[in-house]
C-alpha cells in the first residue's frame, strides 16, 4: 500500500501486529490540526486522536486502560462502572 494511500494529507506512520490485533497508524492533516488515525486491520473500523485525546492517554489510571483492552471477544467481560 503506498505510503500516502494516494491522500496527500495522510502518511502512514507505521503497521503494528502481534498475536492479538493489527493495526495501521496513519498521520491524517485533514481538519483543524494533525491528527493520529488508527485503523484496525481485521475489521476496517477506523479512530481519529487529537492530541488532546493521545495526551490522556499518559494520565489514564490502570483500570482505564484495562477497560479498553475489552474488545472483540472480551467486550462482555466489561465491569460495570459504580
Amino acid at each position: 500500500m503506498p505510503a500516502s494511500n494516494g491522500n496527500p494529507k495522510r502518511r502512514q506512520l507505521a503497521v503494528l501486529i502481534n498475536e492479538f490485533a493489527a493495526v495501521r497508524l496513519w498521520l491524517d492533516k485533514h481538519g483543524n490540526g494533525p491528527r493520529l488515525l488508527v485503523e484496525d486491520l481485521e475489521t476496517g473500523d477506523e479512530a481519529f486522536l487529537d492530541p488532546l485525546e493521545l495526551s490522556s492517554f499518559t494520565v489514564a489510571t490502570p483500570e482505564d486502560r484495562e477497560d479498553w483492552l475489552r474488545v472483540g471477544n472480551y467486550r462482555g467481560e466489561r465491569k460495570p462502572r459504580p
